[in-house]
């Protein structure tokens, strides 16, 4: 786990050296839970950020880091341990020449880091969203997370902040 925050790190860190176009994006989100987790969590929780860069006019494609939380309810007087899943992976956006519309996928591994022991699984998150402005986006959303049996997936809405583009770091 270590290893795997360094190497993160190490990626962020070298922003300039890597490239002159790319974003920092961090976000949060919220949503209800659908499908297996319906008689355990009604809601869920994220926090994401992605490091992006322009691959072709209009994509862009990178590292992601996410954090989902699913909040657990008492079921027959037992209240489970909340599900906390930690999904590394990549992240691609398209949109069009002059629109601020867009549309993305982020995929990859999440690790359970939950105390109830969960291996975790195969994280997917397809969306759609809009740029109010350089700075701020809203998103629209389903995540999931395939076990052998199961998919722990929301659907929710997302509020998405660009910290820095093309090394312009913080300025609104």
């Amino acid at each position: 786990m270590r290893k795997i925050i360094i190497v993160l790190l190490s990626i962020f860190s070298f922003q300039s050296v890597l490239s002159q176009n790319a974003d920092l994006n961090v976000g949060i989100n919220g949503g209800v839970t659908i499908g297996n987790l319906d008689n355990v969590s009604r809601m869920a929780f994220g926090v994401d950020a992605n490091y992006l860069f322009d691959i072709f006019d209009n994509v862009k494609l990178g590292p992601s880091v996410n954090l989902v939380y699913f909040l657990t309810e008492d079921n027959v007087g037992v209240k489970p341990d909340p599900f906390i899943y930690l999904p590394l992976g990549g992240a691609i956006r398209f949109s069009g020449e002059n629109d601020d519309f867009y549309v993305g996928a982020d995929g990859g591994f999440a690790l359970g880091i939950s105390p109830n022991g969960d291996n975790g699984g195969i994280f997917f998150k397809p969306m759609v969203g809009y740029n109010f402005s350089e700075k701020v986006s809203v998103n629209f959303f389903y995540a999931g997370i395939k076990k052998k049996k199961p998919t722990y997936g929301y659907a929710g809405i997302g509020i998405v902040f660009n910290i820095f583009r093309g090394g312009n770091y913080f300025s609104y």
